[in-house]
């Protein structure tokens, strides 16, 4: 079967089809210009568009169509210029329609020559793209607002945030590790992650990242770990980091998730260090407690050969050297109580700037000219309600400690200050309590003391000093009795530039009581009145019952409390005073003992004896109303005026 074809279309037939066309766009602007840019001719599209007709729009120059910036501007005639340079001329831009309304339309321009090159004018189509325009703009404009709240979110994360890329080069840097590592994210941008890390670390962290790309075999991905990081100084610091992998533009990336454990690290190890000295205090304070009975039988027996004239006088040389061997014991164990928190304390409202300047005065004649010494006294200081000579007892030994820090000189500052800690400080010093306080700061332009034995100070019987030159206990002394005064104690000091300690005590809120102090006589005084000693350690108790006949006193025994208690009972008539000590086995102990005697004979006076002070006074070692306490060891003489003030005011 043959085919049939159609005949070929005329040049004129041609020419009316793609007139027919050009016509019937409706989508499209197209029309043509002449030489001069003025429309020739106008399609059913370039009216919708525009809104002229084509009768309204044949011979008006094309400019029409742009805004009055862009005419004076040129931009018109700079189109026709580089279509009729170039051939072709894309263009985008606002257009003018009749209504005076704009749109974004994207014009090509076409230069139209004959077949000398003649120019015979301009085809043009146009495009209305406004709402694609629109519609990009919106997307834009979310796109830039969610990078905004991105940016807004990674620069105000706490953390840490690093993006790397396969190779380990960074790609973020957030604000939080411009804080951290001391890199701006200008400088830490486009490097490799390892100028973070110290040693060894920074130089096994590329071979980390190829092993996994080649083996898929996670040791850094998805494992959390605590490693060190390094600032841009060169130091480091502890930092607890996440690592996670995603994918960009098909690409692996890593984000790095840091954060810094060197707050917690601190904050954990003072806790320790707090739980260690709690723990310290208790051992300390038992063996203080032991020790004193020890002592108790060694001062009694001095007392004894002491008061015998007819002792040989070798013999009383020998009983001095070990009466002042004894002395020095008992400071020892009154310094490890003081540590322990066991000492016993006598608060009163002070003014620590009165204090300060008595310490000042005090201290200045044993120190070297060379060392300048200034008080710094605020005005309207608060009262504190602590035992104002324990206070001064610890200043002293703190300016003591300033002044051995200083054998070439120096200057040493002594500063009161009122202070507030908040709840933040607290969070950093477990040990502090929060709320108003008094301070109280020494600080000196001395040696200072190396950053590993900072936690060691105030340890009992740790020292820097020279053998021979201190006990190790003074620091240890000063932290026991701020501790025990309810109060908190920092340090902070650098090698070759000094040393600053800080006391803070508790704002004085109310008025506290104080336990009347015993009367001080000038003699041995004795008496006749019956009393009753009540102690479980056999030579303690033979001691003290002898003194105390010596003194004239009729004296009965008793090995514990239950026994104590039915001599009370026994006895007609009841006894004139009871001297029991405070901790002894059984469930009757001595101030169990004391409060039953005390009901049941309400008239009869109590004086405490003990080497471990903690159940004779209240938990925070003040003295309760009407408490007498001899603290253990006690002299003959102690014992005399104690009893003798004690049975007077009964009297």
């Amino acid at each position: 079967m043959s085919r049939r074809h159609e005949p070929a279309a005329k040049p004129a037939d041609a020419e009316k089809v793609l007139r027919h066309f050009i016509t019937g766009v409706s989508d499209y602007a197209i029309f043509t210009l002449d030489v001069d840019g003025r429309v020739a001719d106008w399609n059913e599209g370039a009216r919708a568009m525009t809104g002229y007709t084509a009768a309204e729009i044949a011979g008006r120059p094309c400019s029409v169509f742009y805004t009055r910036q862009d005419v004076e501007a040129g931009v018109p005639a700079e189109g026709l210029k580089r279509a009729r340079e170039d051939g072709r001329y894309e263009t985008r831009g606002r257009r003018l329609r009749r209504d005076g309304s704009l749109f974004v339309a994207e014009t090509t321009l076409t230069a139209v020559r004959d077949e000398d090159g003649t120019l015979l004018g301009y085809g043009a189509i146009t495009r209305d793209i406004s709402e694609r325009t629109a519609v990009h703009e919106r997307l834009s404009a979310s796109e830039q607002s969610l990078r905004s709240l991105v940016d807004t979110v990674l620069d105000t994360l706490v953390d840490g945030l690093v993006i790397i890329d396969r190779k380990g080069t960074i790609q973020v840097f957030n604000r939080a590790c411009e804080t951290l590592f001391g890199y701006t994210a200008a400088e830490a941008i486009g490097q490799n992650v390892r100028m973070l890390m110290p040693s060894p670390f920074r130089h096994e962290h590329d071979q980390y990242l190829k092993n996994y790309l080649d083996t898929g075999i996670r040791k850094i991905i998805g494992q959390p770990r605590e490693v060190p990081g390094r600032r841009k100084d060169g130091s480091t610091f502890p930092m607890h980091i996440a690592v996670g992998e995603t994918r960009s533009g098909g690409e692996p990336i890593y984000v790095g998730v840091i954060h810094d454990l060197s707050e917690r690290n601190r904050t954990e190890g003072e806790l320790r260090q707090a739980q260690k000295m709690e723990a310290l205090g208790q051992l300390t304070g038992g063996i203080a407690h032991d020790f004193n009975n020890i002592l108790m039988v060694i001062l009694a027996n001095v007392d004894t050969i002491l008061e015998d004239e007819g002792a040989a006088p070798a013999i009383r040389e020998r009983t001095r050297q070990i009466d002042r061997a004894a002395h020095r014991a008992a400071e020892l164990t009154r310094q490890l109580l003081a540590f322990s928190r066991k000492q016993t304390l006598q608060p009163q409202p002070t003014d620590l700037n009165d204090t300060v300047a008595a310490t000042v005065r005090l201290i200045r004649r044993t120190l070297s000219e060379a060392i300048a010494i200034e008080a710094v006294l605020a005005p309207g200081l608060w009262t504190a309600n602590v035992d104002p000579t324990q206070l001064e007892s610890a200043l002293v030994n703190l300016c003591i400690n300033a002044r051995d820090a200083m054998p070439g000189g120096g200057r040493l500052v002594l500063e009161t200050a009122n202070a507030t800690l908040d709840e933040s400080y607290v969070a950093a010093h477990p040990d502090a309590a929060a709320g108003p306080h008094v301070m109280v700061s020494i600080t000196d332009t001395g040696t200072g003391i190396a950053p590993e034995n900072l936690d060691k100070v105030f340890e009992p019987f740790f020292t820097t000093k020279e053998v021979g030159r201190g006990t190790g206990l003074g620091l240890s002394m000063v932290y026991g009795f701020i501790k025990q005064s309810r109060g908190h104690i920092r340090i902070e000091s650098e090698l070759g530039r000094g040393t600053s300690i800080r006391l803070y005590l508790p704002r004085l809120e109310g008025m506290a009581g104080d336990a009347p102090a015993p009367a001080r006589d000038a003699a041995l005084a004795g008496g006749s009145e019956r009393i009753l000693v009540v102690e479980d350690d056999p030579q303690v108790r033979a001691g003290v019952v002898r003194q105390l006949a010596s003194l004239g006193y009729t004296v009965d025994e008793a090995s514990d409390g239950a026994a104590g208690l039915a001599a009370f009972a026994a006895a007609s008539p009841p006894y004139d005073l009871l001297l029991t000590d405070v901790v002894m086995p059984g469930a009757l102990g001595g101030k169990t003992l004391a409060d039953e005697v005390k009901r049941r004979w309400p008239q009869t006076p109590v004086v405490f004896m003990s080497g471990y002070n903690e159940e004779a006074v209240g938990s925070d070692g003040r003295l309760e109303a009407g408490i007498h306490l001899l603290a253990k060891p006690f002299r003959k003489r102690d014992l005399a005026r104690m009893i003798r003030a004690v049975l007077t005011r009964k009297a």
